[in-house]
């Protein structure tokens, strides 16, 4: 009787902690928002944490009435953000050289859409360049892209599947022996 209980138990739990990591799992993605002589600038990034490589993004203009702003010629550079450490210090290099990102129309009005890659982790700024009632605005939106290790809450939990499962696997060998 306890064995079956064990068995039942032990599946359980494999099944909870398989299906867990799914089921918690964000799909909101990282946004940032700036407010500049009244024009909000909105910066959503398609995963929830920025990690170096291609991350994919959109970029929304408004007015101070919640309009979009068209016909806005917008701009946008991307480069580390030299001003916290002293990497900056010694010259430009191919890692923190500003890049400029070419933009496409976005699914709604005053949005538009783009892709940036990211050459390493450590707080980024996004300038944005556009015209608003006929001058020129800018905005700054600091963003910090993490490293792109593993998960180890993950593979820990795996592991941990793994082990239990050999663990029962070799009780029940020294049972079915003894019989």
């Amino acid at each position: 009787m306890k064995l079956k209980t064990l068995k039942n138990f032990v599946f359980t739990l494999i099944l909870v902690l398989s299906v867990s990591p799914l089921a918690f799992a964000s799909t909101t993605g990282t946004q940032t928002n700036k407010v500049v002589d009244g024009v909000k600038a909105s910066l959503t990034f398609k995963n929830e944490k920025l990690k170096p490589g291609k991350n994919e993004f959109a970029f929304s203009l408004l007015d101070k009435n919640e309009k979009p702003l068209t016909n806005a010629n917008l701009k946008i550079t991307v480069a580390m953000d030299n001003s916290t450490d002293m990497k900056g210090m010694s010259g430009m290099t191919a890692e923190n050289t500003p890049m400029i990102i070419d933009l496409k129309e976005g699914s709604k009005k005053g949005e538009y859409t783009g892709m940036v890659d990211f050459k390493s982790k450590g707080q980024w700024i996004i300038k944005s360049t556009f015209d608003a009632n006929g001058q020129a605005k800018n905005i700054d939106l600091g963003i910090n892209v993490q490293s792109a290790g593993p998960n180890f809450l993950i593979l820990g939990v795996f592991a941990g599947v793994v082990v239990l499962i050999l663990v029962i696997a070799a009780i029940n060998k020294k049972k079915s022996i003894k019989l």
